[in-house]
């Protein structure tokens, strides 16, 4: 209200009168204490609603992280079973439907997927034939699961997600998510069934910080219990119940996406306050509540100590209203008394009468209307305010007057000097010992830093957002080019290897053409020491190829069961000969039992660390022992920790040295590089293959003593039926390979498929030499044309060709020749996974890197022809 300077008016006659001293204090003290109770009362309501607020916009923001997250999960499995269903029909289409095929697509996306307990695939019947823990001999079914008849009877490719359901191989809870494939002619063919465990939904609700009674639960949209936590005790919080708050069903029944609501006795007896959210992509509900007695605890303690002073500050008034009874005679009057009482409050408080006129005010009223006491005190509001704003204020007092009781309400208050400030009235009327109202006393609390708070906090609000919002865009361009990049980067690798292992393939096989043929020992000496400079330089390349693989995260480990020892017998045939020669000792030392035991991983990786350890010890030791020692470090149900160490007598290595270990392309020392040779890569793979399979690399050394490289690995259990399998046989030796060739498959015709001259020449160099009969075709289109006239009993195809590449020319091979079934293998410098993933779904059998190793094609080729059902001679054009 505005305050313009008045006139003075006679004041009103001090509070005196019939109710005598006794009755004014009383007043005086009541009056008091509820103008404090109102003010407290007003801060503490506003001090409870800004926590709920702070609450309801936590569970709101922890409902969408889970939310988002599971989202996420469904969209990818439903990617993942996508894909499986295309690889299926695509095999039906290629009739190249085979159990090891199908059980290897499944492993893929196992591990892919470490989430899923399982991917399983069944037939028409219902009949679970494939995927992880499946044994056919128990029959499993799923035709009585629901989504199974649903699959049946409406043809489609849309995943379907189940109630959470019992497990009946792995005998655990999980949810299903499914999709139907056909058959080439649109039948239905089966079901593709990925399980996710409900532990898994749990462990994400577990990262949550919701107090001590906090709750985060997650339901079906049939209201049906998926997990919750923490656990509840008694049929509440049994998988599957359905009992909900009326109020969540009521808000689940009007089909809103998110919403808040409140329950005052939850399933394990708490009360909460909860944020919902639906799951896209899911049929799937979360909560997030968390419980009163956790996020008010603060708010009942504030109000705790706001009574007590309450309490205390009446207690206080009592007293001091005895004091001014008892001791009436030593004071001036009332007025004084309460004056001075009144001043000490911190609020501007007033006085009027039933007429609208100031009875009196405190220093705060005013200091907040600028004025004097004298020039307050008797006057009324329409003598110091325009007359709208007057009357305005007036109406207030006055029903104030006609229905005595509190009022509270904002205004703004025009201060003399022009400024403007947000307050608060708190009012209330009191009445005489007659009962009549006898006037109202007010308290203003200055609300215009609070409300310049609120508008800076929702500007600095608005402000983040942006920044939010700007950040976001940001990152996405960060991660577009990072893409491209490592893109970029994925395919000069491909192409290095490529290119420098092509030329690498003529020179190794030109040479090892010229040393069949050679008869003079030194020209025999010459081209072997070629063969042996080509041989490390072929070393050189893979590691750099290697590092380069991991670093560009192109690495993909294997995951088959397999022996300790047959890596062990594998290391010793490599380098125990050469221990021997220098006069070392090569010993082993194994825990008991261990060389028997099969484990499942990459044993390639696994055998190329240990020999890298155990060569570099051979390198450096010229007098004593070389120890191979193993031992598990842990032994779980499903894991294990193996520990291996290679021990030598040699040079040692000093403490500053061995920083620099691990480093591409450094040894301890670089003058060893002339000594010993080397690039210095072999450790550092060795280091970041220990890595990836779970493990770490290092190295205990004593210069002039001998060194102790160690390294660990974690490794899968092997699964239960493979645990007694005997160990493979041995391969066939190189020189038997090549003898049986030519006794058994002599004259046999072969296609040829290469359009580098050099490869032409050393690749049907190597077949003829065997008693081979090569056809030849320089492209893609040649090898097509040929193999539409003449039946083959082997085709080696090259994947890359002018006109027509090897994989479309082996795609069309399938599709429409004389050569449908027969064994194509893939002869290429590329040695990448993807790509003999890529010959393999063209309709290839096998793959032959690049430079070829005489022993490894003769071997393959053995196995191929021998597999032949019939065997195309000159004579069977």
């Amino acid at each position: 209200m505005s305050l313009p300077p008045q006139d003075k008016r006679t004041p009103a006659p001090p509070l005196s009168g019939g109710m005598g001293i006794r009755g004014w204090l009383v007043v005086g003290v009541l009056l008091l204490n509820a103008i404090l109770l109102a003010v407290t009362g007003q801060h503490m309501q506003s001090s409870r609603e800004r926590t709920l607020n702070d609450v309801r916009n936590m569970t709101t923001n922890l409902s969408v992280l889970i939310e988002g997250n599971l989202a996420d999960t469904a969209r990818r499995f439903d990617l993942a079973l996508a894909s499986i269903v295309d690889s299926l029909e695509r095999m039906q289409r290629n009739r190249d439907w085979r159990d090891e095929e199908i059980e290897a697509l499944l492993e893929s996306h196992n591990r892919r997927h470490p989430e899923a307990a399982a991917f399983r695939l069944t037939d028409a019947k219902g009949d679970v034939l494939w995927g992880k823990g499946v044994d056919r001999k128990s029959r499993v079914n799923f035709a009585d699961r629901d989504y199974f008849p649903r699959h049946q009877d409406a043809p489609g490719r849309r995943m379907l997600t189940t109630e959470p359901i019992h497990e009946r191989i792995q005998k655990t809870w999980a949810i299903v998510f499914s999709r139907s494939y056909r058959t080439p002619d649109g039948r239905f063919a089966g079901v593709v069934a990925a399980a996710l465990p409900i532990s898994h939904l749990t462990q994400q609700l577990a990262k949550l910080d919701l107090g001590p009674h906090g709750s985060a639960v997650i339901r079906h949209e049939n209201h049906a219990l998926v997990t919750r936590h923490p656990p509840a005790e008694g049929p509440g919080g049994e998988i599957g119940d359905k009992k909900v708050s009326p109020e969540f069903a009521e808000m689940l029944a009007s089909g809103v996406v998110s919403g808040i609501f409140h329950t005052p006795l939850a399933p394990d007896g708490y009360e909460r306050t909860y944020a919902f959210r639906r799951i896209r992509n899911m049929p799937m509900i979360v909560n997030v509540g968390v419980a009163p007695q956790d996020y008010l605890e603060p708010w009942y303690q504030e109000v705790k100590y706001t009574v007590l002073l309450l309490g205390a500050f009446f207690i206080l008034s009592v007293i001091a209203a005895r004091l001014v009874w008892r001791y009436w005679f030593g004071l001036q009057n009332q007025s004084a008394f309460l004056g001075s009482l009144i001043d000490t409050l911190p609020l501007p408080v007033f006085f009027k009468d039933t007429q609208g006129r100031y009875l009196g005010c405190n220093r705060k009223f005013e200091e907040l209307l600028e004025k004097p006491r004298d020039e307050i005190v008797g006057q009324t509001v329409f003598d110091m305010a325009p007359a709208e704003i007057a009357r305005r204020y007036h109406e207030m007092d006055a029903s104030l007057f006609d229905q005595p009781g509190v009022q509270t309400y904002e205004w703004v208050v025009n201060k003399c000097s022009g400024e403007k400030r947000d307050v608060i009235f708190h009012k209330a009327s009191f009445v005489t010992s007659d009962g009549r109202v006898g006037g109202l006393i007010g308290a203003i609390t200055d609300i215009t830093e609070l409300k310049h708070t609120e508008t800076e906090l929702k500007r600095h609000r608005q402000h983040l957002e942006e920044l939010v919002l700007e950040r976001t865009v940001e990152l996405t361009e960060a991660k577009t080019a990072a893409e491209t990049a490592n893109r970029a980067k994925s395919a000069f690798l491909a192409n290095m290897s490529h290119e420098l292992r092509t030329p690498m393939n003529a020179i190794l096989g030109m040479t090892e053409l010229a040393l069949r043929r050679a008869d003079d020992p030194k020209q025999i000496d010459q081209l072997t020491k070629v063969k042996t400079a080509s041989a490390n330089l072929l070393h050189v390349i893979n590691d750099i190829l290697d590092i380069s693989k991991i670093e560009a995260e192109r690495l993909q480990l294997e995951h088959v069961d397999f022996r300790i020892g047959e890596i062990l017998e594998n290391l010793v045939s490599l380098i125990g000969h050469k221990a021997s020669e220098k006069g070392l000792k090569l010993r082993v030392q194994l825990q008991p039992g261990l060389p028997a035991r099969r484990f499942n991983g990459d044993p390639t990786r696994l055998g190329q660390v240990l020999l890298n350890l155990a060569g570099n010890a051979l390198k450096f030791t010229e007098q004593g022992a070389i120890t191979v020692r193993a031992r598990l470090v842990e032994d779980h149900p499903n894991d294990v920790l193996l520990r291996w160490e290679v021990a030598d007598t040699g040079i040692g290595i000093d403490t500053e040295a061995q920083g620099r270990l691990f480093a591409a392309f450094e040894q301890a020392d670089n003058s060893m590089t002339r000594k010993y040779g080397g690039t210095g890569l072999g450790l550092v793979i060795s280091q970041r293959l220990a890595r990836l399979m779970g493990g770490e690399l290092g190295v205990e050394s004593t210069p002039g003593v001998g060194s102790t490289f160690w390294f660990t690995v974690r490794l899968g259990q092997a699964t239960a039926d493979n645990q007694d399998a005997a160990p493979p046989a041995p391969p066939t030796a190189a020189g038997t390979a090549e003898q049986r060739l030519q006794a058994d498959h002599r004259g046999t015709r072969v296609l040829l498929a290469e359009d580098e001259p050099v490869n032409q020449e050393v690749s049907r160099g190597l077949l003829v030499d065997v008693g081979l009969v090569v056809d030849l075709a320089e492209d893609g289109r040649q090898a097509l044309e040929l193999a539409r006239r003449t039946r083959y009993a082997l085709i080696l195809m090259d994947m890359q060709m002018p006109v027509l590449n090897g994989v479309d020319a082996t795609k069309a091979i399938r599709a429409d020749s004389l050569n449908q079934t027969t064994p194509i293998l893939a002869m290429t410098a590329n040695t990448f996974d993807e790509d003999r993933q890529t010959c393999l779904a063209a309709g290839m059998n096998d793959h032959i890197a690049r430079p070829v190793e005489t022993d490894v094609l003769y071997d393959t080729l053995l196995k191929w022809l021998s597999q032949s059902g019939r065997t195309p001679t000159t004579m069977g054009r």
